[in-house]
């Protein structure tokens, strides 16, 4: 646990037994979800700060996929110091998942207390704020032709290829549907610019889709 801890934002450059001893002063609670189970909901979260120690939980918006977290995956800064009535998402469990939380009191006590939690948190809302930029950028685009090909430009390996995401997801990721995003990827098939089977998705012409 704290080696998966100490390789995330929060607890960057500070030692296991640390870790260790944060978790113990604060009684921090871990807890297991099964795979469908609704994490955190608009209507119902806590304001906690939450690290995913196993597992993967699909972060959603209404019908918008946003994204997914994984193992060291930080969540809940968006309602941990704001006295909103809603959270700003849903989190549902895609597999079997384990989340350790820390609390609102434990999160202000270290960021006062402890310079280097007090700067990775700084740099990790700084993260966020950019990921969502570009997510704002990707949906305002005019075409689902660009939104495409940005999606498999960024999400390709070195060998050029999209794996571990089904089509459904990409489109709700995408905010486009199903029909929209099946006929963008069967274009640039027949195009030649990649080649997609039911594993994913490989890019064949990766100048072709700068273009788009």
């Amino acid at each position: 646990m704290a080696e998966i801890l100490g390789a995330t934002f929060l607890f960057k450059e500070v030692p296991t037994e640390e870790i260790l001893e944060i978790i113990r002063e604060f009684s921090c609670e871990e807890k297991s979800y099964l795979k469908g189970e609704v994490i955190f909901s608009p209507e119902k979260f806590q304001r906690v700060l939450g690290v995913v120690l196993s597992g993967r939980i699909a972060v959603t918006k209404g019908r918008l996929s946003v994204s997914e977290l994984s193992t060291g995956s930080l969540f809940g800064a968006a309602a941990l110091f704001n006295n909103e009535p809603e959270y700003a998402s849903t989190l549902t469990a895609k597999t079997s998942a384990t989340v350790i939380y820390f609390s609102q009191e434990a999160i202000l006590t270290l960021i006062n207390r402890d310079e280097r939690i007090r700067m990775n948190y700084i740099r990790y809302l700084s993260a966020r704020i950019r990921f969502l930029s570009e997510k704002v950028d990707t949906l305002g685009e005019i075409s689902s032709e660009k939104r495409l090909a940005r999606f498999l430009l960024k999400n390709a390996d070195d060998k050029g290829q999209v794996l571990g995401c089904n089509f459904s997801e990409i489109a709700g990721r995408l905010g486009i549907g199903r029909a929209s995003l099946y006929r963008e990827l069967t274009k640039l098939e027949e195009a030649g610019v990649i080649r997609k089977d039911r594993n994913g998705v490989e890019i064949l012409k990766p100048s072709e889709l700068s273009r788009e």
